[in-house]
């Protein structure tokens, strides 16, 4: 019935959510911190958002304040369910419950939301929207050699404009990113192909239809515990979409380096200007065809 993103470090209780939630028809994504869910809401445009108040890394009120600040979620149903809300929960969320109650008063509640809401904007389709993914299924097959040289030395020339270590060019599944072409990344990443979506920013580019610029991700709230900070080693990102020749986000541009603030100004132009030349070479893999990308 719906898209639900719901936040709760209480792994028991996120567990029994998700199974009330569920039964009530609606899909459920389940983020143990603030800025977790942040980072699911990006990728999944969820027609709900559901927060506990005190969470790790963010608490429930700043992430309803961040997405009433964001004009593509500005009007989206938020629920605050939580032990002890702050006086000015009223003001940012929909309703405010307090546990302990019974989770069917919770789904009774989501469901009044959601037949009250009205649609919310968004700049993107969700990570798991079945026309993107048909886009995205399209190019995954194998690439003719020459052009598979042509976008390693595309991608390679990308990091030595920008001026950092790493870049690559990606496809972004509904839970996974596939590295096309890449220089400079970590070897358990080279080695297994790509990540999980949930280890790189690339999912909320692919999501949002919009760039993504962080010049150190260990200091922001939303990306300093994923993987690409702690285990990868990235501080400096940016990312921009790749678009196929019918609008859908299949991908992303990235450009990164372990050092802290090596990002130029200009670097998400720099990144979609050469977006259309490594979709051109992107491109000839659909359907195992080969041709030129029209943008």
């Amino acid at each position: 019935m719906a898209v639900i993103v719901a936040a709760e470090d209480d792994a028991d209780v996120a567990g029994m959510l998700e199974t009330t939630l569920s039964r009530a028809g609606h899909t459920v994504h389940l983020a143990g911190t603030g800025p977790r869910a942040l980072h699911m809401v990006a990728q999944f445009h969820p027609d709900l958002v559901i927060l506990d108040h005190t969470m790790p890394g963010m608490t429930g009120l700043s992430v309803g304040r961040r997405l009433r600040a964001d004009a593509d979620t500005a009007g989206l149903p938020l629920l605050m369910l939580t032990a002890a809300a702050p006086d000015e929960a009223p003001e940012v969320f929909d309703q405010v419950l307090f546990k302990p109650l019974p989770l069917r008063r919770v789904a009774d509640a989501a469901g009044d939301l959601l037949s009250a809401s009205r649609p919310h904007p968004v700049s993107g389709r969700s990570l798991t929207d079945p026309q993107r993914l048909s886009a995205v299924a399209s190019l995954l097959g194998d690439p003719d050699p020459v052009d598979e040289l042509d976008l390693a030395i595309l991608v390679a020339n990308i990091a030595e404009t920008v001026g950092v270590r790493t870049a690559a060019a990606k496809l972004v599944l509904n839970d996974a990113v596939l590295t096309l072409a890449s220089v400079g990344m970590p070897d358990l990443v080279v080695e297994a192909g790509g990540m999980p979506v949930e280890w790189t920013p690339s999912g909320v580019t692919a999501g949002s239809n919009r760039p993504v610029v962080s010049h150190d991700l260990t200091a922001d709230p939303v990306y300093r515990d994923i993987a690409m900070a702690t285990i990868c080693g990235i501080r400096s990102y940016a990312s921009v979409p790749l678009r196929d020749r019918d609008g859908f986000v299949v991908g992303a541009l990235a450009a990164m380096d372990p050092e802290p603030g090596r990002l130029p100004g200009d670097v998400a132009d720099v990144l979609n200007a050469t977006a259309p030349a490594v979709m051109d070479l992107v491109a000839r893999r659909r359907d195992g065809k080969s041709g030129p990308y029209r943008s």
